[in-house]
């Protein structure tokens, strides 16, 4: 009974972020104002990861719901080594997303900008790695399953195949991503301080569009900085525990944390991504008031004309 409840909860919970995030990308779509801004449109485009976690979630308590008084026979098995090889794909599809952001912002620190960037931060390179590390993790899933079923818990992914085709691919991406968000914090300062240089002889207008457009690429390094945080905080403890099983060999403990990083960790990024969304990006906000409002306002026209 405690199980189906655990299950039921899981599944609302995924529901109402599958909400979030489909709006999120609803957003990215259809607001013309946000879509001339490529970083906001990036960074809204982590939704996707966060909508095929949603849904493997609600797919995995339905499979939970509808195995739940047999959860030891093959078919339950080989479903949930799926889930969980594609979860992997999210992941890594996540990571790949934040590092397309940095070089977006990086393309943003050059006066003229780089059109190999251009090229690699578009919406098809979107959707190429999105595609990419789904069928990727469905690879690693067809090469487990040849080894026959195994039970679907958060030891199993602490296998010299999980720590080399996931986590140290993961953590390599990791160390590109705040490598590069280093060059471009570097290239902010000695801009700003260039800035503040050329725009003394300026006049008025000219002067103040270019400190606006300063603080405008200072508040999205911001942002960027805080999605990285959240990104990294979410994966990094699996990977490492990853590597410290491989190198020291598993344990009761290590296992008991393997679930813990397995199960809270990965919730971080679809849980907080809304929230950044909220609070850091104020033409987000804008577009949901606006939305909201429009609606309020037709339904008390409605209201008044059925009258």
């Amino acid at each position: 009974m405690l199980k189906l409840g655990a299950t039921i909860a899981a599944v609302l919970i995924a529901s109402v972020l599958l909400t979030f995030h489909v709006c999120s990308i609803y957003v990215s779509v259809t607001s013309k104002e946000l879509r001339k801004n490529r970083f906001l449109v990036l960074a809204l485009y982590l939704s996707l990861s966060d909508i095929a976690v949603g849904l493997i979630y609600i797919y995995h308590g339905i499979l939970n719901f509808v195995h739940l008084k047999n959860m030891e026979n093959s078919e339950y098995f080989y479903q949930c080594m799926m889930l969980k090889h594609v979860v992997c794909g999210t992941i890594i599809a996540s990571l790949l997303q934040n590092l397309l952001i940095c070089l977006e912002r990086l393309n943003a620190t050059f006066r003229t900008k780089r059109r190999v960037l251009d090229i690699i931060t578009n919406n098809v390179s979107v959707l190429v790695c999105f595609v990419f590390s789904l069928c990727f993790g469905f690879l690693r899933f067809g090469i487990e399953t040849l080894k026959g079923p195994v039970p679907c818990e958060a030891v199993q992914t602490l296998t010299p195949l999980f720590v080399f085709s996931h986590d140290l691919p993961a953590v390599t991406i990791v160390i590109s991503i705040i490598s590069i968000y280093g060059v471009i914090v570097c290239r902010m300062v000695k801009q700003q301080k260039l800035v503040g240089v050329q725009t003394r002889g300026l006049p008025a207008d000219q002067s103040q569009k270019r400190k606006n457009n300063e603080l405008r690429m200072r508040r999205n390094v911001l942002t960027l900085g805080v999605i990285i945080c959240v990104t990294v905080v979410g994966v990094l403890p699996r990977s490492l525990l990853g590597f410290y099983s491989f190198s020291k060999g598993l344990s009761e403990k290590v296992a008991d944390l393997g679930m813990i990083t397995n199960t809270v960790f990965l919730l971080l990024n679809p849980l907080l991504d809304p929230v950044i969304y909220v609070l850091r990006i104020k033409k987000y906000r804008e577009f949901l008031r606006c939305k909201c409002f429009k609606r309020s306002n037709d339904s008390s026209v409605n209201s008044t004309s059925t009258e």
